[in-house]
C-alpha cells in the first residue's frame, strides 16, 4: 500500500466534543479577572455543576449544547471571533448525534489501518429477497384490507357537537381599578412613582391612584381611564436589570418573591435578584437573560399568590 494512501487511512479526524471542551476550557482559563466558578456558571448556564465540569474537562469531554456555548461565552468575555466557532463544533455534535451510522451498506469498504486489506460485503442477492418479501406482505395487507368490511363511519351529529380542543391561554395582563389591592395596587403604585407620578404605596387602589394613572395614561396617548389594563400595563412596566435602582426594581423583587421565588426587597437590582429572575424565566420556558421585559413582568403577574402578600 502506498504511502498516500495511508496517509488518507491513517489520519486522525480531530474529535469536534474535545475540540469545544478545550476552546471553551481556554476562555474559562483566559478570564480576565478573577475567574467565576464552575458552580457560577452552572448557576448562569441553568445546569448543575457536574455537568458544567464536563463542558470544561477536555480529559473527560461533555459537549455543551449551543445555548450553554452563548451563555459561556458571553459570561466568560471571550473573543467574539470564537463563538461561530464554538457553535459550529457544538452544531457538529450534537448533529452527529441525530443521525445514526449506517453499517453494513451495499458497497462498504473497511479499512483496518495501514496494511489491512479492503472489504467489500455486496448484498444484491439478500436486497432481491428482502423486497420479494415485501410485495409478498404488501399484496396479503392490500387483499386483507379489501375483504374486510368498512367501519360505520361516525355520526354526523356527534362529530358536529363534539367540542374542539381549545390550547390552554398564556397569562394575561389583570385590570387593576379603584379599590383593588395587594400585589395589583403595590406594582401599580410602585411603577407610577418609576414615571415619575409620585403616590404613596398603600396596597390599595385609592382615589390618589387613579387620579395618577388618569395622568400617565393620558401622556401616553391612552384611554385616562384610570384603570390599569392589557393597554396600560405594557406602558406602565420598565426594563430593568443587573445594577438598576428605584421603584420598578422594588415592584420586580417584590413580584419575584410573592411567585415563590424570594429575594430581598430593597429596590436595588443585585446579582442575587439577577440570579433568582433567571431561575423564574428558566422554570416558566424563557430565556434566562437576567433582564425584566415585558414578557417577563406578564409572566410574573401571572404567578402570583394574592393570599401570602399583604
Amino acid at each position: 500500500m502506498d504511502s498516500d494512501h495511508r496517509a488518507v487511512t491513517g489520519a486522525r479526524i480531530p474529535d469536534p466534543a474535545v475540540a469545544l471542551t478545550s476552546l471553551l476550557r481556554g476562555w474559562w482559563e483566559a478570564y480576565p479577572g478573577t475567574r467565576p466558578t464552575q458552580k457560577a456558571l452552572a448557576r448562569r448556564a441553568g445546569v448543575d455543576q457536574a455537568t458544567m465540569s464536563r463542558y470544561l474537562n477536555p480529559g473527560r469531554p461533555m459537549a455543551a449544547p449551543p445555548r450553554v456555548v452563548r451563555v459561556l461565552h458571553t459570561e466568560l468575555r471571550a473573543d467574539p471571533a470564537r463563538l461561530e466557532e464554538a457553535l459550529a463544533l457544538a452544531e457538529a455534535v450534537h448533529a452527529a448525534r441525530r443521525v445514526p451510522r449506517a453499517r453494513g451498506a451495499v458497497g462498504e469498504a473497511v479499512a483496518g489501518g495501514d496494511s489491512a486489506p479492503v472489504r467489500r460485503r455486496v448484498g444484491v442477492p439478500a436486497a432481491v429477497r428482502v423486497l420479494g418479501h415485501l410485495v409478498l406482505l404488501a399484496a396479503a395487507v392490500w387483499v386483507g384490507a379489501w375483504l374486510r368490511p368498512l367501519p360505520p363511519g361516525p355520526s354526523p351529529i356527534s362529530s358536529a357537537s363534539a367540542p374542539a380542543a381549545q390550547p390552554s391561554p398564556g397569562p394575561s395582563w389583570p385590570v387593576v381599578r379603584l379599590g383593588d389591592v395587594l400585589w395589583e395596587a403595590r406594582t401599580v403604585q410602585h411603577l407610577l412613582n418609576a414615571h415619575g407620578h409620585r403616590v404613596e404605596v398603600t396596597g390599595t387602589v385609592d382615589a390618589a391612584t387613579v387620579t395618577a394613572v388618569q395622568g400617565f395614561q393620558s401622556e401616553r396617548g391612552l384611554d385616562a381611564d384610570g384603570r390599569v389594563g392589557p393597554r396600560t400595563w405594557p406602558r406602565l412596566v420598565v426594563t430593568v436589570r443587573a445594577g438598576d435602582r428605584g421603584d420598578a426594581v422594588t415592584a420586580l423583587q417584590a413580584l419575584l418573591t410573592n411567585a415563590g421565588h424570594p429575594t430581598a426587597v430593597t429596590g436595588s437590582f443585585t446579582t442575587d435578584t439577577e440570579d433568582v429572575l433567571r431561575a423564574f424565566q428558566s422554570a416558566h420556558g424563557m430565556p434566562a437573560t437576567g433582564i425584566a421585559e415585558p414578557p417577563v413582568w406578564l409572566a410574573l403577574m401571572g404567578s402570583q399568590q394574592p393570599r401570602l402578600h399583604g
